[in-house]
């Protein structure tokens, strides 16, 4: 049995030039078809893609720029608001959400717990909680329930 490079030089030279020929033309249509013509799609598909990119960025500049006036002006929310105490003794807590357990563990915090409340009950619930006593979120878990738009809530709110 003949080596490789045995059989290579037992050919006449006209066609190891033709089988070289044929080597090279093949080689180009390899990398052609298998490196460049992907690079070509990946450089055009990222050609169209930018002047979108480029818009986002300025799209996210601008609401960083307005985030940072945001945070920039005086909150409109009263500083000497009642003490959440007061609050819920008031029972001003728990009368748009039936059901629902209110607790103030401190002067800064309220918890809130439900087991079966309506989510958009509870969203209107944390809007007018944040705008009338100045309460945000610091932690939530809320699950789905498997009634339709029925939720079970653990929430935590603070007072900024």
């Amino acid at each position: 049995m003949k080596t490789l490079v045995e059989a290579w030089r037992a050919r006449p030279e006209r066609e190891r030039s033709l089988l070289g020929a044929g080597a090279l033309v093949i080689g180009v249509m390899l990398y052609v078809g298998l490196v460049w013509v992907p690079l070509e799609r990946f450089r055009t598909r990222l050609a169209a893609d930018l002047p979108a990119l480029r818009a986002s960025i300025v799209s996210l500049e601008r609401d960083a720029a307005e985030v940072k006036r945001l945070r920039s002006t005086p909150s409109s929310i009263p500083q000497h608001r009642l003490p959440l105490a007061s609050l819920m003794a008031a029972n001003a807590w728990a009368k748009e959400l039936p059901g629902v357990q209110v607790t103030i563990p401190d002067d800064r915090h309220v918890k809130l717990s439900g087991a079966d409340m309506p989510f958009t009950a509870l969203l209107d619930w944390i809007a007018t909680a944040q705008a009338a006593h100045g309460l945000r979120v610091e932690s939530a878990r809320i699950d789905a329930l498997a009634a339709p738009g029925r939720v079970r809530a653990e929430l935590t709110l603070a007072r900024s």
